[in-house]
Formats: structure tokens, C-alpha cells, sequence
């Protein structure tokens, strides 16, 4: 037997020792279940290893929607809005008193962006009989385990597309046949559906698993948004007289949602049946977007009807006033809902988290300025200053979404939900594109919305197999990068329990973005400022060129060319994205397979075929073609 010496010994001991260090400790804080009628919610175990902070949880049955939520101190010893992660549910478990009312819930969260010094407290929300119950804990937490993960490396670009592209040109063609005449045709398809209330949007022709037949607010809203844009630009008398006859019966519907007897909170409500009674059951409420988007869309409707020769007293009795005219008027009532509740918490878009997100404050803070605006041509100046003041309060609050250190505008301004700890979400494109008023607050060439657009689109490359394929093989032109919600979703187009998927409206959206950045920078800016937060976006979506912070590119300069050129080339490679996975007839869904591509979930979606108008209109002004939107709106 050889003899391993005292070198040997010293080495086998470092190896042990390092061996050692990648192992995580798990502390076990209450190994079973209370007895009798203690605390509802116990801390099982916990550990922060190798940057992820893992905690389980007992917590007693008392209701069915629970909030279960752990607050720490960060790595600065710091508490704030972004310490807090909520627990999961995991399983049942039987109780140390044999009781069956029991259930595991826990979390494995990566939290070393911020860091973790101590667990503070343990609360348990049972919602359904208003309830609160806290554990405190004050519990100094210790890493284990491997080192907190590095930096990923910046992704290399996979292509570099320029200019507008001819086939993209051809597929969103003003033209019946083309993509964007069939999804114009496929919406209004959805809206004032056969036994449906007037002005009501089926939100997909899915029926069953999903289920999407009903009426949502938001949705029915941004599809109302594009009918109103067709209606604006329109010039065949037929055509205007038809979307405004829609539009009227939109605002109707509006109304009666507002006052129907059964609203559970306010005008949050999120969805209605397809006659526009209330839907009662249980779901992710309020959602105080949807007074403002509904807002946007008739103050817009309410502008062009104006421009088109209505009257001020029929705005009055069928869009603005609800003061005078409750049953018949809804903005005003709407507007005068979000300045009462834009700084109260809500679910997010996709209905899934309640906080408070970036995407409603953007389009509240948009309705209102709108809603002064339009209020003084009505001569309502103390309706005017209210929206005002209101709209300035939301704009204090935007700057505390932008997050340096992980150079992205975050999602919702609160704690990791369903694991989202990237706070990576389209909800803060699809903000920009609903809620940029136009007076340079977060508009598309805003560098920390350009930050954002790379960390979301970049998020994908690693976990959708099909972004492997980055050229259409039929045209030989790059794809752009397939997009869905957020890197962390679960949710696979019928159930929460597999793998999230691309959405087409959240990839439409990232074209619609540089179509907009495109037309800003042309025709607006005249120049390019790349910043610390804007230079991974350039450095990713235009690399043929170098630059320096702080530099001013200006419209003459062979920078600003080929950045610009790199938008409209990436948009259409975007749109490109959405075309390769579009089927022959043209019928969009809500999703595409992360691994095949081939279309997953409600069939229909109204929204898909919405994302794509808009946009294609973008594309059109972008391109400088005034005659696109009319042509389109005239089919």
C-alpha cells in the first residue's frame, strides 16, 4: 500500500474542504407542524445556496386564495419592496394532530442580484376571510453551497439585418389576402359576435381548454384601439360609418359594464360574460388597467368623431359625460376612477400577480393627460387640473421601476412572484406601446426602454429551442428572436404545469417597438445618445459599429445610418419570426411551440391578430407610406 505522505495529505484535505463548500446547508427551523391551535404559519426550512434563496413552509388550510409571503433584508441589510418573494404552493401534508388541513408552500428563488442577510418575518394572507397571521423570525442567514453565479456573458449577435424587407412588404400588404388583411378580418371576426351583447370582444374562438369566450376589458379595449385608428384614417364612406356605429356600441357596452349591480371591485373588473353581465367567479382582481386603456381608446374615438364633423353634444351624451349621463357616457367615470385607485396594488396583465406594475402605471398616467387635454376642449378646467395632478403624481413614481443593476425597467415594483426573480416581462414593452403619451416620458427610444427590449428579447435565446433557427430557410433572411412573456413562465397555452411558450402578440410587439424607435429617431430626435443602460442594445442589435457612452450620433453620421437601419432591419426580422410560424391560413393563436413552433393554445386570439395591425401601422408609417393605413382601413 503506497503511503500518502504529508503533501498528499494537505492536498486530499483542500479538496474535502472545497468539496465541502459546494455542499448547501439547509437549516430546519420547525420540523413538523404546530399542535393544537397554534400559528397558522410555521417556517419548515431554509437555505441560501450558491445564490438561491430556498424556503418551505407549513401553513394551515384556513381558505383557498392565500398570500404566503417571506420578507428578508438584502444583501446591504436593506429592507424594501424588492425583498420579499411569495411562497408557492407544493402539496398537502398531514398535521402533527393528524389533521389533514395542512400544506407545504415554498419558493427557490436565485436572489443574488440584491443579496440576502436575514429572514425578517413570515406572512400568511387568507384571503377569504380577511385574515393576516405573521411568524417573525429574525433569522441571520448564512451562505452555503458554490459561489453566487457570474455574470452570463453577453449573447453574440446571431445576425445582421438591415433595411426593410420585401417579403415582410408582401406579407402585411394593404390587400385582402395578405396577413394583415386576414387578421383584420379575423378580429372583426371577434367583435359583436353572433348571441353576444353589441360592442363586446370575444377574446378568442376558443371555447374549451382554454376557455376563452368571454368579454375582457383590456382586450376588448385595444381591440376597439385599432378600429378606432381604422376609423380615424378611413375614407370610404361605408367604412367610416361602419367602425363608428361599432365604436358607439363599444361605448354602450362600456357603460353597462360600469354599472352593472354585481361588480366585486369597482371598475377592476376584469372580464364580463359574452351579454356583458358580470363574470362572478373567482379570478385575479381588480385590474385598474382596464378603465384607462378603455379610456384612451373612446377619448381617441371622441377626437376623430369631432374632426369628422360630429358634435360636442353627442360626445358629450355617449362618451364623456357621465356625470350627466351615468347609463349612457363612460370616460369620465373611468378617468375619474383612476385618479382614485392608480397607486393602489392590482394583477398585472396576464392576471396573474398582484403589485404594482409599470404597464398600468403608464397607461393611466396616458389616459389622464389625454383626458385633461380633452376635458379643456369641453371646458371642464377642474376636471382638467384633477387629471393633471394626478398624472404628474404617477410620473414621480416611474423612476423607482429602473433598476441599475440589472439595467431593465422591472415589471411591477414588488416582491419575486411565481419566481419571476429575472423581472423580465413583454408587459413593459407592450406599456410602452399602449401608454407613451408622446411627450418623451418612456417613449420607444427612451435608452432605458431600449435596456429593457435587449434583456427580455436576449432572456429567450437559451431556453426556446427554436430560436436555434435563425434563418427562414424560403427567403434565406434572418428571425428574429422569438418572444413570450417572461423567461419564468409556466404557463403552455392550456394549463400552468408545463413550459411557457412564444406569444405571437408579445414578438409583434418587440417589431412594433423598433418600427416606432426607427420613426422617433428619423423624424423626431435626429440623433442618438448611447448610454451605459442603451449600449448592450447597440452593441447586440447593431454591432457593425463601436461606441462610446456619452456620444451624440447625429443624423449625418455614419453611426446614426447604420443604427437605424439595424431597427428597421431587426423589425422585420421580428415580424419575420411571427410570419415563419404563422400557418397558410393565415389564423393566429395565442402562442407557438417553444421547441416545434407550431401553433399552441386559444385559437383566434383577438389580441394576436390586434398586436399585428398595430404593428403593421407602425411598419407603415415607419417605411413613410401615408397611404398605408387608409388602404388598410378601407378594405
Amino acid at each position: 500500500m503506497r503511503s500518502i505522505g504529508a503533501c498528499g495529505l494537505a492536498v486530499t484535505a483542500a479538496f474535502l474542504s472545497r468539496a465541502l463548500a459546494q455542499v448547501c446547508s439547509t437549516t430546519t427551523a420547525a420540523a413538523s407542524t404546530p399542535s393544537g391551535t397554534a400559528t397558522p404559519v410555521v417556517l419548515n426550512t431554509y437555505s441560501y445556496c450558491g445564490g438561491s434563496l430556498n424556503v418551505q413552509a407549513f401553513i394551515q388550510n384556513l381558505c383557498y386564495n392565500k398570500i404566503v409571503s417571506l420578507y428578508y433584508t438584502n444583501g446591504a441589510g436593506a429592507s424594501t419592496p424588492l425583498s420579499v418573494i411569495q411562497l408557492n404552493y407544493i402539496s398537502s401534508v398531514t398535521g402533527t394532530d393528524n389533521q389533514d388541513d395542512w400544506e407545504y408552500w415554498g419558493a427557490d428563488v436565485p436572489v443574488y442580484v440584491d443579496g440576502v442577510s436575514e429572514l425578517l418575518n413570515l406572512t400568511y394572507d387568507a384571503v377569504d376571510i380577511d385574515q393576516v397571521f405573521d411568524q417573525l423570525l429574525d433569522l441571520t442567514v448564512t451562505p452555503s453551497g458554490p459561489p453566487v453565479p457570474s455574470p452570463p456573458a453577453p449573447p453574440k449577435p446571431y445576425a445582421t439585418p438591415r433595411d426593410f424587407g420585401s417579403d415582410i412588404t408582401t406579407w402585411l400588404a394593404a390587400s385582402a389576402n395578405s396577413e394583415a388583411g386576414i387578421s383584420k378580418a379575423r378580429m372583426f371576426n371577434n367583435i359583436d359576435i353572433p348571441g353576444a351583447a353589441p360592442g363586446t370582444v370575444i377574446a378568442a374562438q376558443s371555447y374549451t381548454n382554454p376557455n376563452y369566450a368571454y368579454n375582457w376589458v383590456r382586450d376588448s379595449s385595444l381591440t376597439m384601439d385599432v378600429v378606432t385608428d381604422f376609423y380615424t384614417a378611413a375614407t370610404s364612406p361605408a367604412a367610416v360609418s361602419s367602425y363608428q356605429n361599432i365604436l358607439f356600441q363599444y361605448a354602450q357596452a362600456r357603460v353597462t359594464e360600469q354599472n352593472d349591480p354585481g361588480l366585486q371591485t369597482g371598475l377592476g373588473e376584469p372580464k364580463f360574460n359574452l351579454d356583458n353581465s358580470i363574470f362572478s367567479g373567482p379570478w385575479g382582481r381588480p385590474q385598474n388597467d382596464g378603465p384607462a386603456t378603455s379610456a384612451i381608446t373612446l377619448i381617441k374615438f371622441a377626437t376623430a368623431y369631432l374632426a369628422k364633423g360630429g358634435s360636442v353634444q353627442t360626445v358629450n351624451e355617449k362618451i364623456w359625460d357621465s356625470t350627466n349621463y351615468p347609463t349612457a357616457a363612460p370616460v369620465l367615470r373611468d378617468l375619474q376612477f383612476v385618479v382614485s385607485n392608480w397607486s393602489s396594488p392590482c394583477f398585472d396583465i396576464w392576471e396573474e400577480e398582484e403589485s404594482y406594475h409599470f404597464y398600468d402605471r403608464l397607461v393611466q398616467r396616458r389616459a389622464l393627460i389625454m383626458g385633461s387635454a380633452f376635458a379643456v376642449i369641453l371646458g371642464d378646467s377642474a376636471a382638467a387640473s384633477s387629471f393633471t395632478a394626478a398624472a404628474n403624481a404617477i410620473t414621480a413614481t416611474l423612476p423607482q421601476f429602473w433598476d441599475p443593476a440589472r439595467n431593465l425597467i422591472l415589471y411591477e415594483y414588488g416582491p419575486v412572484e411565481r419566481n419571476k426573480a429575472s423581472y423580465k416581462d413583454a408587459a413593459v414593452i407592450l406599456g410602452v406601446l399602449h401608454g407613451y403619451a408622446g411627450d418623451g416620458v418612456y417613449g420607444p427610444t427612451n435608452d432605458q426602454v431600449l435596456a429593457s427590449a435587449y434583456e427580455l428579447a436576449t432572456s429567450f435565446l437559451p431556453i426556446y429551442a427554436i430560436a436555434n433557427t435563425v434563418v427562414d430557410p424560403a427567403t434565406k433572411l434572418p428571425l428574429g428572436i422569438p418572444v413570450g412573456r417572461y423567461p419564468e413562465d409556466t404557463y403552455n397555452g392550456t394549463g400552468t404545469s408545463g413550459l411557457g411558450n412564444p406569444w405571437y402578440l408579445c414578438t409583434s410587439a418587440l417589431a412594433e417597438l423598433f418600427y416606432d424607435a426607427y420613426t422617433q429617431y428619423v423624424n423626431v430626435d435626429k440623433k442618438i445618445v448611447v448610454t451605459t443602460a442603451s449600449l448592450p442594445f447597440w452593441q447586440y442589435f447593431a454591432p457593425q459599429e463601436v461606441y462610446t457612452v456619452g456620444t451624440v450620433y447625429g443624423s449625418h453620421d455614419h453611426h446614426f445610418s447604420q443604427m437605424t437601419q439595424s431597427l428597421q432591419g431587426w423589425g422585420d426580422a421580428f415580424m419575420r419570426r411571427v410570419k415563419y410560424h404563422t400557418p397558410a391560413d393565415g389564423h393566429l393563436t395565442e402562442e407557438y411551440d417553444r421547441t416545434t413552433g407550431v401553433p399552441v393554445g386559444a385559437a383566434d386570439l383577438t389580441w394576436s391578430y390586434a398586436a399585428l395591425l398595430t404593428a403593421s401601422m407602425s411598419r407603415g408609417v415607419a417605411m413613410g407610406d401615408a397611404s398605408y393605413l387608409t388602404a388598410l382601413a378601407n378594405l
